[in-house]
């Protein structure tokens, strides 16, 4: 079981393929950056991301994407120079399947439980038929009347970032999940990053808090402040967001090689930070007092 503890290089090489269908959970919390950061270093193609509420930009600034499945999407050509450069720099347009946010969840849900879709009263008389064929309606067999079905999605690979895992791959998160536990459940493959590789006996003192169990796990990287710049709860908060400098050739060329294929891996991109913000950036932006996630039983 040890051995599926590895580096973050070889862990994405393992295991993510061109062409593959991704799933990159978090939803505005935990997103899997540093994960991101190497899949876009190792210039994996022709993905397809599911991506709720976090950020695939770099993928598809760097012309990785073909098509995106998300519950939600604001972005065009017209506000968006990573779609721009997409097309301009490598002759990629990338296709937009949009569902609901409930209708992610189920496609996901009814990829983990093996089902071909599920049912949904919430999209029937919405235009979201017409764009997205993944979204259909049939006739009720218990009703007669017309139901909103939505067809199961099965990502060839999730990349999870976690709180804690042991090194077996059993992982924990805790704070908003979005649609982390659909999503994972749902891969073929699975990456999981964690902030620490704890004890299975950590686990298994707070076992309801377990995303997904041990067996279904393929990679397991500690990569500390793999969220970054995003926060974590109960590790850090936000940090200083470079996502603007995405709105240009300038921004983008400086962000993307900064960031991404200026340093060899996530960690030598953290010391990056402490040259430019201060040595101590780090543990300022960490949560100085977390409150424990593990129960404390008292009178036992």
């Amino acid at each position: 079981m040890d051995g599926k503890v590895m580096n973050m290089k070889e862990a994405v090489s393992r295991n993510v393929k061109p062409g593959d269908l991704l799933f990159i959970s978090g939803a505005q919390h935990g997103t899997p950056s540093a994960a991101v950061a190497e899949i876009v270093r190792q210039k994996i193609n022709h993905l397809t991301v599911i991506s709720v509420l976090n950020n695939t930009m770099p993928l598809i600034g760097e012309g990785l994407v073909d098509k995106v499945l998300t519950g939600y999407s604001m972005t065009d050509e017209r506000r968006s120079y990573p779609l721009q450069r997409a097309r301009e720099r490598f002759n990629v347009k990338v296709e937009f399947r949009e569902y609901s946010h409930f209708g992610i969840a189920l496609a996901l849900f009814a990829g983990y439980t093996g089902v071909p879709f599920l049912p949904t009263k919430g999209h029937v008389g919405s235009d979201m038929m017409k764009y997205n064929e993944n979204i259909q309606s049939i006739n009720c067999p218990f009703t007669g009347g017309q139901i909103g079905v939505i067809r199961a999605v099965v990502p060839d690979v999730g990349v999870l970032h976690v709180q804690r895992c042991d090194a077996e791959g059993n992982a924990q998160k805790w704070g908003t999940l979005g649609v982390d536990f659909e999503g994972i459940n749902a891969s073929k493959r699975v990456i999981i990053t964690t902030e620490k590789i704890v004890d299975s006996s950590v686990i298994q003192r707070d076992p309801n808090r377990t995303i997904i169990p041990g067996f279904r796990v393929n990679a397991v990287v500690e990569q500390p402040f793999g969220a970054y710049p995003g926060h974590l709860v109960g590790c850090y908060n936000d940090g200083p967001m470079s996502f603007g400098g995405m709105q240009g050739e300038e921004g983008w060329e400086n962000y993307i090689n900064n960031e991404i294929y200026g340093v060899k891996d996530w960690n030598e991109y953290l010391e990056k930070l402490k040259g430019v913000h201060g040595d101590d950036f780090l543990e300022k932006i960490k949560i100085k007092k977390p409150m424990l996630s593990e129960p404390i039983i008292t009178g036992m």
